[in-house]
C-alpha cells in the first residue's frame, strides 16, 4: 500500500486517544472502527510500508496488552488480527517484530476463555507462529508448552482443539531446541507419548503433526525397535501428503509435509535413515509428473524447496532425475514468487556437478536468465523482484566463476544496458522507498493537537515504534551483485568493464556500497570491500565515498537511551525477587547444619522425624517461591525485551528516515550547487557580452555625433524652406476649412436623401408584404374554387341518383295511396256493418 486507508488514520487516532483517556464513548467508537477494518477486504494487503502502517500494528498490541481477554473489544482486535494475518508479511510483523505471540499466549494460559474463543485464539496463534525462531527460554515458552500439551492430553480425537493444538506445539518446536528441552522436560512427557500413539485418525495432517512430535520427543525410536521402520514411515506420509497437497491445491498439507521432511534432515543422527529410503525416485517422479505450466505459482514454491531438500542430499541413484528436475525449474525462473526457490534448485544442481545443463538446455537458460534479468526502464521493481534478481545473479556470479565458456556465453547473450538499466531501478527503488517511509512521529502530531496531547500522555513505552526498514539492505546488496557479474563479464568483453567503471562513477552507487560494507553480513561486507579497495573506483568518486562513510559513521553512533520499568497488564509492577522472613530461612539453615552435625557422627536418636521433614517442606517451599519469583522476573526480563525491541524499531525507522532526508539534501543542495555554477558562468558570460556591446556603442555614438554635426547643417537649410512651406500650408488649409463646410453640407444632404429612401424601403417592403398575402389568399380561392367545383360535380351525381330514387318512391306512394283509399273504404263498410251489428243487438234498430 503506497498510502495508509482513512480508515486505518482514524483508527490510530481513536486507539490512541482511547488508550489515554479510556471512556465508554472512545471505547464505542474505536468498537465500531475496528468492525469497519474486519470487513475491508483487502487489508490483508497493507503491507508495513510507511509509518502510519506500523502504528496500526502498535495499536493492535496496546490493545491487546492493556485489554481484558474476556472484554468485546479484544474479540474485535483478535478477529481484525485473524483477518489480516493471511498475508505473509503481515504475519512475519506481527511475530518477529511487534511480538503478539506472547500477548496471545497469556489471552490462551490466563484467561478462562469458552471453548469457542480459546478455538479461536488458538488457530490465530497457530497462524502467526509458523517460522517464529526462539533462541532462549522465554517465561511464556515455559507457560505455553505445557498449556498445549494438557490441552492435547485433554482432546479427543474429533475435538476442534486437537489440531490446532498440535501444529502450535509444532511451530514451536520446529528449529527451535529452547522449546524441545522444555517439552521433554515436561512432566506429562510419557502420557503425551501414549496420547499421540493412540490418536488414529486418517486425516494426513494429524498423522504427520503426531509423527512429527513423536520425532521431537525422540522416545518412539528405541521403542519402535528399529528405526529404518519409522523413518520409512513418515518418509511415506510426507510424500504422499505432499503428492495430495500438490494435486489438490491444498498448500497447507503441502506447506507441512515440506516443513517436516526439512526439519527430518537436519537430524544428523537419522541421516542414514533417510539417505536409504527407496521411493525417493518414484515420489519425485509422481510430484514432477503433476508439475506444469498451470500449476498454483504457491505450490509450486513449496515443491521447489522440497526438490531442493532432496537434491541437497547428494544421492547418486537421484542423478538422471537432475535434468527434468532443472528443466522444471527453468521453466518457473522467471517467476517473482518462486523464482527464488527455483534459483535456488538450480544453484544446488550446479554445485552437485550435475551434466543436467547441456547443449540441448543451455540456451532455454540464457533465455530464462535474460527474462529475469530483462525489465524496462518505465516501471519500477519491488522487493520481490529484487529477492529474485539477487538469488540469478549469485547464480550467474557462480557459474562465470566456474565454467568460464558459460561466462563466454553470458557476454554475448546479455548486454550492459540491461545492467544499466537494472542498476537504475534499483537505485530509484531505493529513494522510492525512502521517500514513501511516511510520516514521522513530530509530523503526525502536528497534524493534530489531540493527538499530539494523546502521545504525550503514553509515556516511552507507548511510543511509536517502527517495523526495521530492509529494503535499503537488500538494495546495497543487489547493488553488489550487479557490480560483480558485470565485472566478470568484463573479463570476456570490454563493453562490460567500460559500464563497471561508468557504474562506479556514480554517487548513489557508492553509498550502497558503503552501506553493504557495514552491514552485518560477512559475505557482503567481503564482497563491498573488494569493490572499494581494488582500485577500479574512478578518483572523481573518493568525494562520494568520503561523505557515504560520514553518513555511516554518524548513523553507526546513533545511541538509544530510554528509562523503562516493566509493568504487569494490570498497571503493577513486577516484585523484585524475595525469599521466606528471615527467622524461616534461619531455622532452614540451623536445621541444615544440624542435619550435617548428626550425619558426620552418624547419630540421629536426637532428630525428630517432625523436623526433617519441616526442614524439607521449608526448603522445598523456598525453592518453589524461589521459581516462581525467577518466572515472574523471566516474564518481566521478556516484557523488557519487547518494550525495548520496539523501542529499537522506532529509532531505526526514524534514523533510516533522517537519513533519507539528509541524502535528499544532500542531493538538492549539490543540484543547487551547479545551478549556482551553471547560473555565475551564465552571468560570466552575459557581463562578457555587455563589455563587448558597451565598446561597439561607443564607436557607434562617435560616427553617430559626426554624423548629426552634418544633419544640423542640412536641418538649418530645411527649416527655411519649412518655413515656406508653411505659409503654402496655411493657405491648404483655409481651402480646407471651405471644403470641409461644404462637404457638411453635401453630407446633410445625402443624409436626407438617405431617410427618405429609408422610408420608400419600408414602404415597398409594406407593399411588397401585401402582395405576398393577396397572392396567399388569391392560391387559396382557387384551391377552395377547385375543392367546390369537385363537390358540386359530386353532388349533381348523387342529385340524379336522388331523382331516380325520389321517382321510383311517387310511384310506388301512388300505389299505396290507391291501396289506402282501398282500404278506407272497406272499413268504412265494416264499420257501417259493425254499427249496424251492434244497433240490432241493442235493440235499437226497427
Amino acid at each position: 500500500m503506497g498510502s495508509t486507508s482513512p480508515q486505518v488514520k482514524n483508527f490510530i487516532y481513536i486507539a490512541y486517544d482511547y488508550l489515554r483517556k479510556k471512556t465508554d464513548k472512545n471505547l464505542s467508537q474505536l468498537q465500531r472502527q475496528l468492525q469497519i477494518l474486519s470487513v475491508v477486504s483487502d487489508l490483508h494487503a497493507f503491507e508495513p510500508t510507511c509509518m502510519e502502517t506500523l502504528e496500526f500494528y502498535v495499536c493492535l498490541e496496546q490493545l491487546l496488552s492493556l485489554t481484558d481477554a474476556r472484554s468485546p473489544l479484544a474479540w474485535k482486535v483478535i478477529s481484525l488480527l485473524a483477518h489480516i494475518c493471511h498475508s505473509p508479511t503481515i504475519r512475519i510483523a506481527l511475530r518477529d517484530e511487534i511480538k503478539v505471540v506472547p500477548i496471545l499466549s497469556e489471552y490462551l494460559i490466563s484467561s478462562k476463555l469458552s471453548k469457542d474463543k480459546a478455538g479461536k485464539t488458538l488457530q490465530l496463534l497457530q497462524e502467526i507462529s509458523y517460522g517464529i525462531k526462539i533462541s532462549r527460554v522465554e517465561a511464556w515458552v515455559l507457560r505455553l508448552v505445557p498449556n498445549l500439551v494438557e490441552m492435547i492430553l485433554d482432546s479427543s480425537s474429533g475435538d476442534d482443539l486437537l489440531v490446532p493444538a498440535l501444529a502450535t506445539l509444532a511451530n514451536l518446536c520446529r528449529s527451535n531446541p529452547p522449546v524441545l528441552t522444555c517439552l521433554r522436560n515436561n512432566g506429562t512427557h510419557m502420557e503425551l507419548i501414549q496420547k499421540l500413539l493412540d490418536i488414529k485418525n486418517p486425516d494426513i495432517n494429524l498423522q504427520l503433526l503426531t509423527a512429527e512430535l513423536l520425532l521431537y520427543l525422540e522416545l518412539e525410536l528405541p521403542r519402535l525397535g528399529n528405526e529404518n521402520v519409522y523413518i520409512d514411515r513418515i518418509l511415506g506420509l510426507i510424500f504422499m501428503a505432499a503428492t495430495d497437497g500438490f494435486a489438490e491445491n491444498n498448500l497447507s498439507t503441502l506447506r507441512l509435509a515440506v516443513d517436516i521432511f526439512g526439519e527430518l534432515s537436519s537430524f544428523h543422527n537419522l541421516e542414514e535413515s533417510i539417505r536409504e529410503y527407496k521411493n525417493y525416485a518414484t515420489s519425485i517422479q509422481t510430484l514432477l509428473n503433476f508439475l506444469n505450466a498451470d500449476s498454483p505459482v504457491e505450490s509450486v514454491e513449496v515443491l521447489m524447496e522440497l526438490l531442493f531438500y532432496i537434491v541437497d542430499m547428494g544421492l547418486s541413484h537421484l542423478q538422471k532425475l537432475h535434468k527434468d528436475i532443472f528443466q522444471r525449474a527453468v521453466e518457473w525462473m522467471h517467476s517473482d514468487q518462486c523464482g527464488v526457490s527455483a534459483l535456488r534448485l538450480i544453484k544446488n544442481i550446479q554445485i552437485l556437478g550435475d551434466v543436467s545443463v547441456s547443449s540441448a538446455h543451455t540456451e532455454d537458460f540464457l533465455q530464462a536468465i535474460t527474462a529475469s534479468l530483462a525489465f524496462s526502464e518505465a516501471l519500477h521493481i519491488n522487493q520481490q523482484q529484487l529477492h529474485r534478481v539477487n538469488a540469478t545473479l549469485t547464480l550467474l556470479e557462480d557459474l562465470c566463476i566456474r565454467d568460464a565458456s558459460f561466462r563466454l556465453r553470458l557476454s554475448m547473450v546479455l548486454t550492459p544496458k540491461m545492467f544499466s538499466t537494472l542498476l537504475r531501478l534499483i537505485l530509484s527503488m531505493e529513494v522510492s522507498n525512502n521517500g514513501s517511509l511516511g510520516l514521522t512521529s513530530s509530523s503526525l502530531s502536528s497534524s493534530s493537537p489531540e493527538l499530539n496531547g494523546t502521545l504525550s500522555h503514553l509515556g516511552s513505552d507507548q511510543d511509536f515504534t517502527s517495523l526495521a526498514v530492509m529494503s535499503e539492505e537488500l538494495a546495497a546488496q543487489s547493488v553488489i551483485l550487479v557490480l560483480t557479474v558485470v565485472k566478470l563479464l568484463g573479463s570476456q568483453k570490454a563493453e562490460f568493464m567500460h559500464e563497471y567503471k561508468q557504474m562506479l562513477g556514480n554517487s548513489s552507487t557508492m553509498t550502497h556500497i558503503v552501506r553493504c560494507q557495514r552491514s552485518s553480513n560477512p559475505e557482503y561486507v567481503s564482497r563491498a570491500v573488494t569493490v572499494l579497495y581494488e582500485g577500479t573506483v574512478p578518483s572523481e568518486s573518493m568525494t562520494s565515498i568520503i561523505k557515504a562513510l560520514e553518513e555511516s559513521n554518524l548513523a553507526t553512533h546513533c545511541t538509544l537511551s530510554t528509562d523503562f520499568e516493566p509493568g504487569r497488564r494490570d498497571g503493577t509492577h513486577w516484585p523484585c525477587t524475595q525469599a521466606f522472613l528471615p527467622s524461616f530461612e534461619e531455622k532452614v539453615d540451623n536445621m541444615i547444619a544440624r542435619l550435617k552435625g548428626t550425619v558426620d557422627k552418624i547419630e540421629l536418636k536426637d532428630l525428630g522425624l517432625t523436623d526433617i521433614m519441616e526442614m524439607y517442606e521449608y526448603e522445598m517451599a523456598t525453592m518453589a517461591h524461589v521459581e516462581m519469583t525467577l518466572r515472574d522476573a523471566l516474564l518481566a526480563v521478556d516484557a523488557q525485551n519487547r518494550q525495548t525491541h520496539h523501542s529499537m524499531l522506532q529509532t531505526q525507522a526514524q534514523n533510516d528516515h533522517l537519513q533519507s532526508l539528509l541524502h535528499m539534501w544532500k542531493q538538492k543542495l549539490e543540484a543547487s550547487q551547479k545551478d549556482k555554477n551553471a547560473l555565475q558562468a551564465t552571468i560570466s558570460q552575459v557581463q562578457n557580452s555587455a563589455r563587448q556591446l558597451r565598446e561597439n556603442l561607443v564607436k557607434e555614438k562617435t560616427a553617430m555625433d559626426r554624423q548629426n554635426s552634418k544633419l544640423q547643417k542640412e536641418m538649418s537649410a530645411l527649416r527655411s524652406e519649412f518655413d515656406n512651406r508653411d505659409e503654402i500650408i496655411r493657405k491648404s488649409q483655409r481651402m480646407l476649412s471651405d471644403v470641409q463646410s461644404d462637404i457638411k453640407n453635401l453630407h446633410k444632404h445625402i443624409k436626407e436623401e438617405q431617410e427618405k429612401y429609408h422610408k420608400l424601403q419600408e414602404c415597398n417592403q409594406k407593399l411588397d408584404d401585401e402582395l405576398k398575402k393577396e397572392r396567399r389568399d388569391h392560391d387559396n380561392l382557387q384551391k377552395e374554387i377547385a375543392k367546390l367545383e369537385k363537390a358540386q360535380g359530386q353532388m349533381k351525381e348523387e342529385n340524379s341518383e336522388l331523382e331516380l330514387i325520389i321517382s321510383s318512391h311517387e310511384k310506388t306512394l301512388i300505389e299505396k295511396e290507391s291501396q289506402l283509399e282501398e282500404m278506407t273504404r272497406k272499413f268504412r263498410e265494416l264499420k257501417r256493418i259493425q254499427d249496424m251489428i251492434h244497433n240490432i243487438s241493442a235493440g235499437k234498430l226497427v
